[in-house]
């Protein structure tokens, strides 16, 4: 037979707890994160290829250095 110990049953309720607590900010951090980089994104697909290549971009890479891919 074995026992529940009290180190146990703290680790499964802290666990629970961060579940409960942090689960919804780091969803509410994700959609947060999509909206700043599809702004940023669409800032740079308004841009013209001149202003673009100032800062060292062309139109094909937007995509992939906004969202680092």
């Amino acid at each position: 037979m074995t026992a529940i110990t009290f180190d146990y049953n703290t680790d499964v309720l802290r666990s629970l707890f961060r579940l409960v607590v942090k689960g919804p900010l780091n969803g509410f951090k994700a959609i947060h994160k999509f909206y700043v980089r599809t702004k940023a994104e669409n800032e740079l697909a308004a841009m013209d290829d001149h202003l673009l290549a100032d800062i060292g971009v062309t139109r094909g890479e937007i995509h992939q250095k906004v969202w680092g891919i």
